[in-house]
């Protein structure tokens, strides 16, 4: 998926783990820009409390780069809770754009949704299976 991209052949398992360290990525990024203050993103008036949640966007994509790492150093059992944390990830794209703007709506389906779309084409293909057999 990746070789006319940088011209060098690359198996759909590496391409899977590539897309999840680029959206945990995205979930700190995110997290940190909604978090940390700023002039263009006011985000605590629109929850009650102490704003916790962009903390959490960016906890959780710590936590999926931890596991991808580790998976990619060898812990197989962490192939599953990645495939877990994407398809967690679809579902709350569903639920965050619903209850926003227009705007808000199409950047973040967009921006976070495309790294998991490509990871689930990756991880599910047939040759992906053959290589998680083999390690």
């Amino acid at each position: 998926m990746l070789k006319h991209l940088i011209g060098v052949e690359i198996s759909p398992l590496r391409s899977a783990l590539i897309f999840s360290y680029i959206g945990g990525i995205l979930l700190v990024v995110i997290g940190l820009t909604f978090a940390l203050p700023s002039t263009w993103v006011i985000f605590k008036d629109d929850f009650p409390g102490e704003g916790g949640f962009p903390w959490i966007l960016a906890s959780v994509g710590l936590i999926r780069i931890l596991f991808t790492y580790l998976f990619a150093r060898g812990i197989k059992f962490l192939y599953y809770l990645i495939i877990l944390l994407s398809v967690v990830k679809v579902l709350e794209l569903f639920v965050a754009s619903s209850a926003e703007s227009l705007g808000f709506a199409i950047w973040y389906v967009i921006l976070t949704g495309i790294p998991e779309i490509l990871l689930f084409i990756s991880i599910f293909s047939s040759k992906a299976r053959e290589e998680l057999k083999s390690l």
